[in-house]
Parts: C-alpha cells; sequence; structure tokens
C-alpha cells in the first residue's frame, strides 16, 4: 500500500525474492490521476530499479466487466442513483487530469447498461486543504436532490470497490445522516470487495496485461 503496511516496496521485494522478472501493477482504484495513480507507479518503478519488466495498468473505469459487476447492483431500482467518486483539488482540471472525465464515463456506462434514467454525479471525502476541490459534494448534493423532490436515493461509489474509510464513515455516516436530518430514504449498494465476480475482473484485467488467455 501506498500509506501503510505492507508498503509498495515491501511488495515489490518479495516479488523479486521469487524470481519474478515481470511484475503487473493494478491499482485498486479504476480512475486515472496524476495525484493518485501515478504516485503508486512512481513508487512502484523506484522500488524495482529496473531489476524487473513492469506492466502498469493506468485505468480500468471502462472494463466491461467492472461495469456489469456495478450495473449489476443498480438494475431495477426505482430510486435516484447517485455515482460518487473521492474528490481532489480542482486545479487538476487546468493540468488536463482525465480523472474528473473518466469518472462521468463509467457513470454513464454503469446506468446505461443498468437501465437506470434517473441519475446524477457527486464528489465525496474532500480535504481541508484550503484550495477548491472538485465538486458538488454529496452533502451539498443531497440538499439540491432534495430541493428538486427526491425522497429517495441509492449510492453508487464507482470510485471505490472496497468498504473502507471513505465508505464506513463518509456514506454511511455522514451521508445517511444528511439524508436523514433532510427527510431522504438513503441506501448505497454492496462494496465489490472480494465477491468472485470482482476477482475474476481483476484476474482479466491481469491476463490481458500480460497477454494471457483468459481462460488460463
Amino acid at each position: 500500500m501506498k500509506h501503510w503496511t505492507p508498503r509498495i516496496a515491501e511488495a515489490a521485494e518479495r516479488a523479486l525474492a521469487t524470481g519474478a522478472d515481470t511484475i503487473v501493477g493494478l491499482v485498486l482504484a479504476p480512475h486515472y490521476s496524476r495525484l493518485s495513480i501515478a504516485g503508486y507507479r512512481e513508487q512502484l518503478e523506484a522500488a524495482l530499479a529496473g531489476r524487473a519488466q513492469l506492466l502498469f495498468i493506468d485505468s480500468w473505469h471502462d472494463d466491461p466487466a467492472f461495469v456489469d459487476v456495478l450495473a449489476d447492483r443498480i438494475r431495477g431500482t426505482a430510486a435516484h442513483v447517485v455515482f460518487t467518486a473521492h474528490s481532489l483539488p480542482a486545479r487538476i482540471l487546468e493540468e488536463g487530469d482525465p480523472y474528473r472525465d473518466q469518472l462521468l464515463e463509467t457513470a454513464e456506462l454503469v446506468a446505461g447498461r443498468a437501465g437506470v434514467r434517473d441519475w446524477s454525479f457527486s464528489f465525496q471525502s474532500e480535504s481541508p486543504t484550503g484550495e477548491p476541490w472538485l465538486g458538488p459534494d454529496i452533502l451539498d448534493h443531497l440538499e439540491d436532490l432534495h430541493a428538486r423532490g427526491v425522497r429517495n436515493v441509492l449510492v453508487c461509489p464507482v470510485g471505490f470497490v472496497a468498504d473502507h474509510l471513505e465508505i464506513r464513515w463518509d456514506l454511511d455516516r455522514e451521508a445517511r445522516d444528511k439524508a436523514d436530518e433532510l427527510g431522504i430514504e438513503f441506501a448505497r449498494i454492496d462494496m465489490p470487495n472480494a465477491s468472485p465476480a470482482f476477482v475474476r475482473v481483476l484476474a482479466r484485467l491481469v491476463r490481458r496485461t500480460l497477454a494471457v488467455p483468459s481462460g488460463a
């Protein structure tokens, strides 16, 4: 991991110790940003120091199997679906960063695959850095939805794949409290976590990068 143990450098050393001469880098975040994914790549490249070939997957936001996993979780809902992802400083837009565009593309693909027309997008988990961040924030967005007459919301966090702090606290606590305050029925999808369908998504991504047949 980038900010906790086991560290990226530790994992790289363990892989090299097995005799690996090719290593695939796959970050468990589907959307590319210089402020996120690029940092993982830089750390892995530094750890390998040319001792093995690195095949790095920069993004997989539009992978059909990944889209299917999320679409299955919202298909048939009568609620207004709100897709969310971690916000980043707004300056990335001026730098040409594809993060926001990739997120919106994922949302459109998932909604289209699930046949959901009533949906919107918002950001969450903004950090107090004193500079503008991408919005709208989920808490503000819930207020806007309430003003528009929406009373039933299903949140689909397309920028995350597991139940961690940004899900358990930022959504399950803060966003839910805001929804309760507004009188909005609030739910979120089950995260992919280690579900077999999602693990197969990751396996296919690695096989495709290595040019290994999917049935291998």
